[in-house]
């Protein structure tokens, strides 16, 4: 069994990455544990933070840094990223792989608060904010699982809601071992990133999408903890529903409603 390392250690600590980064694995099948939407995401919060501190030309060189620092970590230069292709929505990686991303992303720009940011300001894409114009934040929470996993494979990321009200829910994230089996001893601390990435994505989502206060999400339990999964309780304050957004509720609530088990 692989001894934990406290959330203090890294996996930038791994001298070279142990997973094929993206393409195919070993048994030759398609790499999809994460799509290319949430790396894009870290590359743009990451030039965009830079951009807004030091200049276009200061955002430009650290994505520039990222792809270097990356490659750096690759046994195989065939591997090797550029910035284009690292903002290429239809890439997809190994969560490993991502790891890397969003540690080099934190260190780069500086940001103590970088994934929780790049969460709120970068994970709710043009997508979602079309998809959830015309349903209420609570309709939207509800269906949470289906939107997260256009971006995230079930293998590696498993999200379940329940208590459902107009006003609040409860969401629960559980990493798969094979997540874990990535992360290595570093599974503290890759959970911590995908944990505050998580949570700004849900206090984002009602500004993002219908411009109104951002939510309240209260951290309820933790893998990094020791917990089985992450879980939040959501509040938000609602808006009111149009007639389509009623139609929507009555197709989706009742089986979202169902009660977490204890």
């Amino acid at each position: 069994m692989t001894e934990l390392l406290s959330k203090d250690h890294t996996i930038l600590e791994r001298p070279v990455m142990e997973f094929r980064p993206f393409g195919v694995d070993e048994r030759g099948e398609k790499i999809r544990d994460i799509s290319g939407t949430i790396v894009k995401a870290n590359v743009d919060y990451l030039e965009d933070y830079v951009t807004q501190a030091s200049g276009a030309e200061a955002g430009t060189r650290a994505v520039l840094d990222l792809c270097r620092l990356l490659n750096e970590r690759l046994r195989d230069p065939a591997y090797h990223v550029a910035p284009r292709f690292l903002k290429n929505l239809w890439n997809s990686y190994s969560y490993e792989f991502v790891c890397y991303v969003r540690e080099f992303c934190q260190h780069l720009s500086g940001d103590s608060q970088f994934h929780f940011n790049t969460g709120r300001y970068q994970h709710i894409t043009a997508v979602t904010r079309i998809l959830g114009q015309h349903l209420s934040i609570g309709q939207i929470f509800s269906m949470y699982p289906f939107f997260v996993q256009k971006y995230a494979s079930p293998d590696v990321v498993e999200i379940s809601v329940a208590n459902a009200t107009d006003r609040s829910i409860t969401i629960r994230l559980k990493l798969t071992e094979q997540a874990f089996r990535q992360f290595g001893p570093y599974r503290k601390r890759c959970t911590e990133m995908v944990c505050e990435s998580a949570h700004g994505a849900l206090v984002g989502l009602p500004e993002r999408i219908h411009g109104l206060p951002p939510a309240t999400a209260i951290h309820r339990a933790c893998t990094v903890n020791g917990d089985v999964w992450c879980e939040w309780e959501v509040t938000w304050t609602p808006a009111e529903d149009t007639g389509l957004s009623r139609i929507i509720k009555r197709l989706f609530a009742a089986p979202q409603r169902e009660k977490l088990n204890s």
